[in-house]
């Protein structure tokens, strides 16, 4: 009796926890797309209501798929195309973006929100903060009963030091990948010669 108590407060405390790395993930997303749409409003840009349809987009998503605990993996990959479409108005003409998602179909399942905040990331400390030529070269792929997800981004090096690799929403998928894919997943990341990469495997 005691023990089933207490792996039910347990089992609470996980709900609760990841909850709050949810609510953590999406506003500092949201945020973000924010900024982009106000810089376009600022220039009278033409582009300003494609973006509010496609801000909608990502809202309704950020509000309603991620209160499911998996859903289609080609709804995160719709939405992290969203994304990158508003991203890339913003964004130097010299910079190459590509994410490649080929044999990905509609039977693969995942948590939520797991893809889109390290796509993010990239966006943040690679071209955002990156002079002169910058990419963010993503892939998603399925090998066996792996899913397979690769970021790679040129990265300048912040002149205030941190001791975490990533930012804060690396660290929320890192914490949501122990307590959804325990013993399941595998989250690598590469820094090297102005080089950030992020490499992500899902046993399914």
């Amino acid at each position: 009796m005691k023990l089933k108590k207490e792996k039910h407060i347990r089992n609470e405390q996980i709900v609760a926890e990841l909850n709050l790395l949810k609510s953590q993930i999406s506003p500092h997303f949201l945020f973000n797309v924010l900024n982009s749409l106000y810089a376009l409003s600022l220039s009278k840009s033409d582009k300003t209501p494609d973006v509010i349809l496609q801000l909608s987009d990502i809202l309704r998503y950020s509000l309603y798929e991620t209160q499911e605990r998996e859903i289609p993996v080609l709804d995160e990959v719709a939405i992290i195309e969203t994304y990158i479409a508003i991203e890339k108005m913003r964004i130097p003409d010299t910079a190459s973006i590509s994410f490649n998602h080929d044999a990905i179909d509609q039977t693969i399942k995942i948590a939520p929100m797991l893809l889109l905040p390290l796509i993010e990331n990239a966006f943040k400390h690679g071209v955002d903060s990156t002079v002169g030529d910058s990419y963010i070269h993503a892939s998603l792929s399925k090998n066996e009963n792996c899913l397979v997800f690769i970021c790679e981004n040129t990265y300048k090096e912040p002149k205030t030091k941190t001791t975490q690799v990533g930012g804060i929403g690396i660290q929320n998928v890192r914490k949501r990948l122990e307590l959804l894919y325990p013993s399941r997943h595998s989250l690598e990341i590469e820094k090297r010669e102005g080089i950030f990469k992020v490499t992500l495997l899902i046993l399914l």
